[in-house]
């Protein structure tokens, strides 16, 4: 229990010197971007570009002050979760950012699990009937679902759900009941990849000593697989997984704007679009956090799971 608490303890103190980078690369980057932020705000109200209203709106922005000093400023109230006004909605960025996050997160959770409760089955039944015409026929599908483009498939089902059959709402919004479409469609290339490496490590399972021996027990090879080969074969899917699941969380914007999913990925790209610095400034920040954090937690999942992961 101690070392599981002092391993904990460590990986949580490595995680402040990546955030103190992880700052300084969204504020750099962002203020490199091309097209100028001030002016950007200025036509975006609808008036003249000058050099008075120019100099004028740096001033309000915080623009006219040395990178250093605006990056240190900026710094500061981060540190109690201000990312700043938004300069084109005029609201707190970590507001508008956390208003539209739950959307976005209940949207990664359902289609991780979509894309997991497919895969399983699928590639528990690739070996049970390997190299048979089931097998050829789901290695075929997922080949597919890995490479189809996300936006491509999103709008061929909303023609055929929606406006063909009419059983699927063309403005989705970010009901429960509106959910499926956009989730399955996230989960479709996700899922493929998750058949493909599971059926390559149930593979592998099942020629391992201790399958010999749950067989040479009485269990059929298929069981054996569902009871002892599932668990070990989705070890080394979890980091697939986990990596999966924070490019979810970052927002998809092409399943967002087509399915009318208010989520932050959609967001941050119109933020971009408007040169509206402060929120993608804390769009890569947050973004940046959730991965750090998703990491540590397979971190400590891997060593409660993993034996030999405890003794390294």
């Amino acid at each position: 229990m101690y070392w599981q608490i002092r391993f904990v303890f460590r990986r949580i103190i490595q995680m402040f010197p990546m955030l103190l980078v992880v700052t300084v690369l969204a504020f750099v980057l962002s203020n490199m971007s091309s097209g100028d932020a001030a002016s950007v705000t200025i036509r975006s109200q609808g008036q003249e570009v000058t050099e008075e209203s120019l100099s004028t709106m740096r001033g309000e922005l915080g623009l006219d002050k040395p990178l250093h000093i605006q990056y240190i400023t900026w710094l500061k109230k981060v540190l109690s979760f201000d990312f700043g006004i938004s300069f084109q909605t005029k609201k707190p960025v970590s507001e508008e950012i956390l208003r539209r996050f739950p959307a976005t997160f209940k949207l990664a959770v359902t289609a991780t699990l979509f894309s997991i409760g497919f895969a399983i089955p699928a590639a528990l039944l690739c070996v049970r009937y390997r190299n048979a015409p089931l097998d050829h026929c789901f290695r075929l599908l997922t080949a597919i679902g890995t490479t189809i483009p996300n936006f491509w498939l999103a709008l061929i089902l909303l023609y055929v759900f929606a406006v063909k059959f009419g059983v699927a709402p063309v403005v989705s919004g970010n009901k429960w009941e509106n959910i499926f479409l956009p989730a399955f469609v996230l989960s479709i290339n996700n899922g493929s990849a998750y058949i493909r490496v599971l059926r390559e490590n149930l593979i592998q399972i099942s020629v391992s000593d201790y399958m010999y021996a749950a067989r040479a027990r009485g269990l059929s090879r298929f069981s054996a697989l569902l009871r002892h080969g599932v668990k070990n074969a989705m070890l080394p899917c979890m980091t697939l997984v986990s990596v999966n699941f924070g490019k979810l969380l970052s927002g998809e914007f092409a399943c967002e704007t087509i399915f009318s999913w208010n989520g932050i990925g959609k967001f941050a790209v119109d933020s971009i679009q408007l040169k509206d610095l402060p929120v993608i400034q804390g769009y890569i920040l947050i973004v940046a956090i959730t991965y750090i954090i998703i990491n540590l937690f397979l971190d400590i999942v891997y060593v409660h799971i993993d034996p030999k992961i405890q003794m390294e």
